[in-house]
């Protein structure tokens, strides 16, 4: 057997795998059945952190208010914007609503991570519910997420989230977030405690007991850290509490980035970090991964053009762009981009590059108008 058929049925295989492992991977990764709670609800403070948000403040507060959750408090914090942030929140009248100003930011703590923190000190509920603030939720997400981790005895319980587009590079791009989480990660590993480096959450929308926070140390254990949403999963099941992804494409939606630079900046500071700053992991994606995912496409446009063997690519192909499409099924994105996943995955191995580089190079990355370091905080 040549070296050539020996790999295309290597690879045949594992892109097979790669259907089953989405397949079993969306019968874990659930859509939270609707919950109905009485008026003694465990009190849950919902907290957004908000710095230069005076165009999506509002929406997101309005859509918080909404929920059908019976016991809930909602707190702002304007992280030192320098737009209307802090007066489109005060024109919102409501009890259960309270804006709060930040404390400036520490030379040692990413801004997130400190308005988080203080968000938290603020908190009085028994479960914090972080919400960015370009986030808007449908009515019974709060109550939905609540009863997973009831139900389910879960520590913190994240959710697949639909991504809104305005450009044509939203649309190609940001499908990688859905697809990432359904074909790369075996959901199965982040629910069981013994997998304590399989955790994963987005920081849109993360639900967690005020326990399970507290034993993590919450946003405090590692300030500096740039990825902070799946630093606090990590932390929350290394503490011994159980960590959840559910699908919340119906429930919860953002606009991620807006255009490609956003994007490839917002990429490049968190793909690296995202990995666990685990080289080898990263060095298996950007020289095994994208690679595999990628010369399928290679050899069928070669065929097309030289009237080379199609049969082998095409068979791969198809394989690659079904989990793709089952992907953006579930996860509500652009149908029209499946053709250029091909694009997506280069650019993502792009900006995972430049995160590597960026870090080990102790490169500074602007993000809301603040300066941070890369570099792994084990490294600092």
């Amino acid at each position: 057997m040549s070296r050539s058929l020996l790999f295309d049925q290597i690879l045949t295989v594992l892109l097979v795998a790669q259907v089953a492992l989405v397949v079993w991977n969306i019968r874990i990764v659930r859509r939270p059945p609707a919950r109905r709670w009485l008026a003694d609800a465990p009190l849950i403070s919902v907290l957004v952190p908000a710095r230069d948000e005076e165009a999506a403040i509002a929406t997101c507060v309005h859509a918080l208010v909404d929920q059908d959750y019976p016991n809930l408090e909602i707190i702002v914090l304007d992280d030192g914007s320098t737009d209307g942030t802090a007066a489109a929140m005060l024109a919102r009248r409501d009890r259960r609503v309270r804006l709060v100003n930040g404390a400036p930011l520490p030379g040692d703590w990413t801004g997130k991570n400190w308005a988080c923190h203080q968000l938290a000190v603020q908190a009085r509920g028994d479960v914090l519910c972080f919400v960015d603030a370009d986030t808007i939720l449908d009515s019974e997400a709060v109550s939905r997420a609540a009863g997973e981790l009831r139900d389910h005895e879960l520590g913190l319980v994240s959710m697949l989230l639909r991504t809104e587009t305005g450009t044509v590079a939203e649309a190609v791009l940001m499908p990688m977030v859905n697809h990432a989480m359904l074909a790369l990660v075996p959901a199965a590993l982040i629910e069981r405690p013994a997998s304590r480096q399989v955790a994963v959450a987005l920081g849109p929308f993360i639900m967690v007991t005020r326990a399970a926070y507290t034993a993590a140390g919450g946003h405090a254990s590692e300030p500096a850290e740039i990825v902070d949403d799946v630093r606090l999963a990590r932390a929350v099941k290394a503490a011994g509490h159980r960590v959840g992804l559910r699908n919340g494409t119906t429930l919860v939606r953002t606009r991620w980035y807006t255009g490609f630079r956003e994007i490839w900046n917002g990429f490049s500071k968190n793909a690296y970090g995202g990995l666990g700053y685990r080289p080898g992991l990263a060095l298996a994606a950007l020289f095994v991964v994208a690679p595999a995912l990628l010369f399928p496409f290679l050899r069928l446009g070669a065929g097309l053009s030289t009237g080379g063997a199609l049969a082998i690519p095409g068979l791969q192909v198809g394989l690659i762009l079904g989990t793709r499409t089952i992907t953006s099924r579930v996860g509500r994105d652009p149908l029209w981009s499946i053709p250029l996943h091909p694009v997506m995955i280069t650019v993502w191995t792009g900006t995972l590059a430049r995160s590597m580089f960026l870090a080990y190079t102790s490169r500074e990355i602007e993000w809301k108008g603040r300066k941070y370091a890369t570099r792994p905080p084990r490294l600092s």
